[in-house]
């Protein structure tokens, strides 16, 4: 419980307390002893007051906000658990507060021991401070959210300036291949210019997006893998078995892409000892692993790639990608995501 809490509970149990003392003296239209019956309100109010709001903490963390149908039975439970919590320490204070105390002023007057009326303060004190800690965990709430919004743009910004510095610029590119595959009569060549064309229209297209669907995720790593099949050949094999029921599923756009190409660069590959690179599905993951064989001279690598990717699965999802390493096996696990 945070130290702003418990200051702003104290300073509002206070403030009911004061508030209710008006009320109290005009209602028993008192001539004399207005300082004991002013006393004894604020420390009954002030009391029970202040034990609602931290009982409403309390619960609210036990019992997070309710969204569902039964939403509003639960608040008007824990309005009266709450109010019973209170009545019955307010009493039990009141009468061991008597025993210590000579001077029963300060002590609740046997005229208002009227059990229904005090039970209904109590329910209406519970439901006050219910209604507070409920607005400020509301409040909390936004600000958690907005800061993880904040967070995403900022991911998605990070993911955006890397994926520029590694881009030429746009019509340059397009032009040149346009040239390339219109000079070129190689039939293989042309199909080689059309993909990259693909990816790089993929790229600029989606990039800026939050999600796209599995199935354009996929069409677009099919014209990256033509690329890579096309420069490494039999050095690297490549299997796709996705289920045709996912497709309409969720992903970041550039993940599979992403992954594939941590494999590539960190992995030995060639004819006679080829990367093997699997995608597939199972009940609850994308799952994309690769035969790990590190390359005896790494170059530098920051990580910021794969990090980034499980910040935006945490912000986007609130879900986590499971990484498992073996001496012979690479695995990345991606929650499926059905929206």
């Amino acid at each position: 419980m945070s130290k702003q809490y418990r200051i702003l509970g104290i300073i509002i149990s206070l403030g009911i307390g004061l508030a209710v003392v008006p009320i109290k003296l005009t209602a028993d239209d008192v001539q004399s002893g207005d300082l004991f019956l002013a006393a004894r309100t604020i420390r009954y109010t002030f009391t029970a007051g202040i034990l609602a709001f931290f009982l409403h903490l309390w619960l609210n963390r036990k019992l997070a906000l309710t969204v569902n149908s039964w939403r509003y039975i639960v608040y008007l439970f824990k309005i009266i658990l709450v109010a019973i919590t209170i009545f019955l320490v307010s009493v039990s204070l009141d009468f061991v507060f008597g025993q210590f105390v000579k001077n029963s002023s300060f002590t609740i007057a046997k005229e208002d021991l009227n059990w229904y009326l005090m039970i209904s303060r109590c329910i209406l004190i519970s439901a006050v401070q219910f209604f507070i800690v409920f607005y400020l965990q509301l409040l909390r709430e936004s600000q958690r959210r907005n800061l993880e919004i904040e967070k995403l743009k900022q991911a998605q910004l990070e993911a955006n300036l890397s994926n520029l510095k590694e881009q030429m610029s746009p019509h340059f590119l397009f032009n040149t291949l346009n040239t390339l595959s219109a000079i070129t009569q190689d039939k293989q060549v042309k199909e080689y210019v059309s993909e990259i064309a693909s990816v790089y229209r993929y790229m600029l297209v989606h990039n800026k997006l939050n999600l796209v669907s599995l199935e354009k995720e996929l069409s677009f790593i099919k014209s990256y893998l033509y690329i890579i099949k096309t420069r490494m050949g039999a050095s690297i094999i490549i299997n796709i078995h996705v289920e045709e029921d996912l497709m309409q599923t969720k992903i970041p756009p550039l993940t599979l892409q992403l992954l594939l190409e941590n494999a590539i660069k960190h992995n030995v590959a060639s004819v006679n000892k080829p990367l093997k690179i699997e995608v597939f599905n199972d009940l609850n993951f994308l799952i994309v692993n690769n035969t790990f064989s590190p390359k005896k001279t790494q170059y530098y690598s920051t990580g910021v790639g794969l990090n980034n990717l499980m910040n935006r699965y945490q912000l986007l999802f609130g879900r986590n990608i499971v990484i498992e390493k073996s001496s012979t096996m690479f695995i990345v696990k991606l929650p499926i995501i059905k929206l």
